[in-house]
Formats: C-alpha cells, sequence, structure tokens
C-alpha cells in the first residue's frame, strides 16, 4: 500500500512511518526535520523527504526547546507553508495520513491528484472541547488561527485517528459518526523503557510535562503544599504557571530519553492529573519502566488500565481535584509497598499490546479495512 505521512517534528508518526516500513508498505515520510534526524528516528533516506532548508528560520527554531518566542512567531507560518510544499511535492499515495492543523492544501491536493484516503492524526480532543477545557482551568486560550486549522483539517478528513476514548467522545459529543472515528493506544519503546529496581526509602513522586494548567500543576502544587510528607520532582519546561516556591518540589528542567528512563529509575510513582490531554505517553513509558502511574480520566490512564494484566498499577482520578490526586498517592505507596523489588509490572502480553510494532500493525489492519 502507498502511504503518504505528512507531519511536523514527527511526534508519535516518526514511529509509526519506521513500523509501516517494515511492514513492508510503501511509505514516503514528509517532514521539515532534518535528514540526520530523520535517521536517528529510525527513517530510512529512501522513504524520507525533508523539507528543513526550504523552511528556514522556522524549522531551525523548531528544533530549541528555549527558543519559544521564535516557536510561537512562527509556528502559523511554518505549518502553512509546509501544508504547501508538501502539495506540491506529493507522491502518489493510496493513502494520506496528516497531522491535525498542518493537513488543508496538502490534503486536498492527496484526494483530487490520487483519489487517496484522507486520514487527519488529532493527538487530543476536539479543539473546541480542548480550548474550552483550557479556559475553564485557567489557562491560556488557543489562538484563532490554530482553532481555524484544527476545523479545517477535520473538514477534509475521511477519518480521524485518536489515542484515547475521552478524545473519541469530544468529537462524537460535536456530531462526528462514530464509523469516522479510528482509536488506537499510543505504544512505547520498550528496548528504551526497561524495568528498573525498586528505590529505597518513602514514595518519591513524579511529574514530566509542561509545567502548566492544562496538565493539572496547580492542582499538584495544592497536594503538596497540604502534605509536606510528599516530594514532587518535575522533568520538563515552565509555561503558565510559575513553579511553586515548596521544599518538597524540585525542577530538572528538560531531560532526553535516556536521562529521563534514569529519573524514572529513581522515583516510584508518576503523576498526569490533566484537565485535557490526549494520552500522554509519559505513563506508559513509566509503566515499561517499572512506575505505577496515575492520571486524570481526560488522559489515556482509563485506556492502559483496560490494556493491562497488573490493572491495580494504574489509579484513574477526577481532573482537578486535589483531594481525589492526594487520596490515589496514599492508596498507591500501599500498592507500591506489596510488589516485588524488580518493579516489573508488565507481562509479555502487556509489551506485545503495547509496543509501537502492535500499534502500526492495528493501524495497519485500519488502512486496509477503508481502502
Amino acid at each position: 500500500m502507498r502511504i503518504a505521512i505528512a507531519t511536523t517534528s514527527g511526534f508519535h508518526l516518526r514511529h509509526l512511518a519506521r513500523e509501516l516500513i517494515a511492514s513492508g508498505h510503501e511509505v514516503a515520510y514528509l517532514t521539515y526535520l532534518p535528514p540526520f534526524r530523520n535517521r536517528r528516528d529510525g527513517i530510512p533516506a529512501v522513504h524520507a523527504r525533508s523539507y528543513f532548508w526550504r523552511l528556514l528560520p522556522w524549522s531551525a527554531a523548531a528544533l530549541f526547546r528555549h527558543a519559544h518566542r521564535l516557536q510561537a512567531r512562527g509556528v502559523q507560518k511554518l505549518f502553512r507553508r509546509a501544508d504547501a510544499l508538501y502539495a506540491v511535492d506529493l507522491p502518489p499515495c493510496d493513502i494520506f495520513i496528516g497531522l491535525s492543523a498542518l493537513a488543508d492544501a496538502s490534503a486536498r491536493a492527496a484526494r483530487e491528484k490520487y483519489r487517496a484516503k484522507i486520514v487527519i492524526e488529532r493527538g487530543s480532543r476536539h479543539v473546541a472541547s480542548q480550548n474550552e477545557l483550557l479556559v475553564a482551568g485557567g489557562g491560556q486560550r488557543l489562538s484563532a488561527h490554530y482553532v481555524a486549522r484544527e476545523l479545517t483539517s477535520y473538514e477534509r478528513a475521511d477519518y480521524i485517528a485518536l489515542p484515547s476514548d475521552h478524545a473519541v467522545e469530544s468529537f462524537v459529543e460535536r456530531g462526528f459518526a462514530r464509523q469516522r472515528l479510528f482509536k488506537n493506544s499510543y505504544g512505547v519503546d520498550l528496548a528504551r523503557f526497561a524495568p528498573t529496581p525498586r528505590p529505597p526509602g518513602p514514595a518519591r513522586l513524579l511529574f514530566v510535562g509542561q509545567w502548566s494548567h492544562r496538565k493539572g500543576c496547580d492542582v499538584l502544587a495544592e497536594v503538596l503544599r497540604r502534605n509536606p510528607d510528599l516530594h514532587l520532582t518535575h522533568i520538563g519546561t515552565a509555561h503558565d504557571l510559575s513553579f511553586p516556591a515548596l521544599p518538597n518540589f524540585t525542577t530538572l528542567g528538560h531531560k532526553p530519553h535516556p536521562e529521563l528512563h534514569a529519573e524514572m529509575a529513581r522515583r516510584h510513582m508518576l503523576l498526569l492529573p490533566s484537565r485535557e490531554d490526549g494520552f500522554g505517553m509519559v505513563l506508559t513509558e513509566a509503566l515499561a519502566t517499572g512506575l505505577p502511574v496515575i492520571g486524570s480520566t481526560r488522559t489515556g490512564a482509563p485506556d492502559l488500565r483496560e490494556l493491562i494484566a497488573n490493572r491495580e498499577s494504574v489509579i484513574v482520578v477526577p481532573p482537578a481535584d486535589a483531594g481525589a490526586l492526594a487520596t490515589a498517592i496514599r492508596r498507591m505507596e500501599n500498592f507500591i509497598a506489596r510488589q516485588p523489588e524488580d518493579r516489573a509490572i508488565l507481562t509479555e502480553k502487556d509489551k506485545s499490546n503495547l509496543s509501537w510494532a502492535a500499534y502500526a500493525r492495528r493501524y495497519s489492519a485500519f488502512l486496509h479495512a477503508i481502502v
């Protein structure tokens, strides 16, 4: 099958491309990342189409995590220009998979030139629902330009691919037929995130992601204020919230995956109390490392709980509820105390279901069905 994948920095689509190529599909992977990044992500040069040089300076700014202002000013132009270039250069395809908010002209070109089926990849809830939840939780409203591009990409779609049940429901609530929605929970790199022994001492908590209203970090700070015996380590950057000046809080900044795994090995549980989060791949990475997780109903935690054998290792809580989160932490402390030292939470069957290869197999079966 001929498949074109149009993306920006890759996200989960780099894993999908790699696995579809390995299974024998004819894949063209279009991205603004430079060739060395595509090689590092496992995309052979014959399949990768890099638009890095043609999209300067915005493509270069996107590589640097500390160039937030430049990224914010340039992201609109980057998406629009990338989409236009992909549309012109799009190779023949039976299936076009495009990242939401990016795919407009490129999706139209796939349909008009090749009569391809259009699958739009949305990593979160319907953008209108996402916007409502962000504003209600004290976060920043999404830009009108971004919202408009999101909505346009939905209009282009024959199908929309989503990572969690709550994301699917947000589209159904806005009139999308379930037959147009394909749910496929994200995978995990099992070689990179291997089980680690349980560290000694009292339970140490971990949060990975932007320190923001969206991720429920104000709720995390409130739990720490009420429970001074708990200690939370943050990995990531600050967004629209200031870090709490508390003795039981530490931030380590951004960490690449090898260092992230090492930090996970030093902690006992991972928290993700997001107000809105399409899935949260860090949940699966934590489970693979041996950390049980607490996630809100608006993350992938409910989906993961149904996918693994040891369901006690995933506790689901309401978003923005400090009391429920604190209770769940105490409950998880008891669970941890009963677990073996090796912390091998996932069974071999779990690993088979949660691998990126399994993610791609489910995707491939879906693509065969719609073609």
